[in-house]
């Protein structure tokens, strides 16, 4: 039995109240993933096309003169 047929299972013993719970929770965990989706992708978008594909050492480590 998967999960969603096991909460159908379990809300069949509930009553209204208990069930509105549940579905405040689903919307609750549905809205929290579609905000870090939102999140994840407006710092992609904020640093997207900064970097001009070319890599110089000496610029990456111009303060670390050890690791030269």
């Amino acid at each position: 039995m998967g999960a969603a047929e096991r909460i159908t299972e379990l809300m069949k013993a509930m009553q209204d109240r208990e069930i509105g719970e549940i579905l405040d929770f689903a919307e609750f965990l549905i809205a929290k993933r579609e905000r870090e989706q939102k999140d994840a992708f407006a710092v992609f978008e904020k640093h997207a096309g900064l970097w001009s594909g070319k890599f110089n050492r000496e610029d990456a480590y111009a303060d670390r003169k050890v690791l030269r």
